[in-house]
């Protein structure tokens, strides 16, 4: 690989260490006729932008077309890492069977380093879907893998995602292992973004510990770093939404829940978000004596 590569290819951990900055970068790309090789990866960072942070549409659109321009390029693990990037998208778009399919097929494309990074994605998305068991499975195959060619950045995702897995199956310690191991990796990166993120994640574990005023004071510390990168942080309004609930604070957890709805509609992003915040506001305002409105958000949520 030419050192030319190697720059195109630095713009994917950018997205998580300077969005803004990986944004422009890959848009400027775009507009200097690159090989279809790089243009796939500008395409595809536009992409992880758009679907994390913006319009999914958007997401689905540069995600297409990065995958188009992989096979053009004739590069098997191009095209396996942005199918795994599509995957995850399709399936927050709600479309979930061509999400899973789209993972088949990056399984099949990759091979070493690059199908461990698959098999996280598709342990996330299997942790989005709410199948544990898959999820584990996957990220275990992973992880040794991604440890073994000393892939810092992927390795403390992978046992961030690991550890997340552990708190929705109730086995606080090993999730607090876990989240301990990640940080301390996510400290030697600029990875700015997955460092609030881990910021984020002890706030959940410290909630499912039973320790709210903990858990309210980091997810807090985690706003402030996403509000310096300017992503938005619906996951963390979950959450934050789940502990205001906790602490019995039930109107301010269905108002912020709420908000977190109308911005997100704003900029046309996930679906799976939505339905998740719309949950929580349900869950809100049944808890704050309103089961008209709880009934309402929820039936949303279902047909979402």
């Amino acid at each position: 690989m030419t050192a030319r590569n190697d720059s195109v290819l630095e713009l994917l951990p950018m997205v998580f260490a300077a969005p803004g900055e990986a944004l422009t970068r890959a848009e400027e790309l775009l507009g200097a006729d690159p090989s279809p090789l790089h243009a796939s990866v500008a395409h595809q960072v536009i992409g992880i932008w758009q679907r994390d942070f913006g319009d999914t549409r958007l997401a689905l659109a540069h995600l297409r077309r990065a995958r188009d321009l992989a096979a053009r390029a004739e590069s098997a693990e191009r095209e396996a890492d942005v199918l795994a990037t599509l995957g995850v998208a399709l399936v927050h778009a709600g479309r979930t069977r061509a999400g899973l399919e789209a993972f088949e097929r990056g399984v099949a494309r990759g091979s070493g380093h690059t199908r461990a990074r698959v098999l996280y994605r598709r342990a996330y998305v299997w942790w989005v879907l709410g199948r544990h068991g898959e999820a584990l499975e996957d990220v275990r195959r992973a992880i040794p893998v991604l440890r073994q060619v000393d892939d810092v950045i992927w390795t403390a995702r992978a046992l961030t995602l690991r550890a997340t897995v552990h708190l929705a199956q109730g086995a606080v310690e090993r999730a607090d292992a876990d989240f301990t191991a990640a940080e301390a990796l996510w400290d030697t990166t600029g990875q700015e973004h997955d460092k609030a993120d881990a910021v984020e994640s002890r706030g959940l574990a410290a909630f499912r510990s039973g320790d709210v005023p903990a858990a309210l004071r980091l997810l807090d510390e985690a706003a402030e770093r996403y509000a310096k990168l300017g992503t938005p942080t619906f996951m963390l309004t979950i959450r934050r939404c789940e502990v205001l609930m906790a602490a019995g604070l039930t109107t301010e957890a269905l108002a912020e829940a709420d908000a977190a709805v109308a911005a997100l509609d704003g900029i046309g992003g996930q679906s799976t978000r939505k339905a998740e915040l719309l949950l929580v506001a349900a869950r809100a305002a049944r808890l704050a004596g309103e089961p008209q409105t709880s009934l309402a958000r929820a039936a949303v949520a279902v047909r979402l």
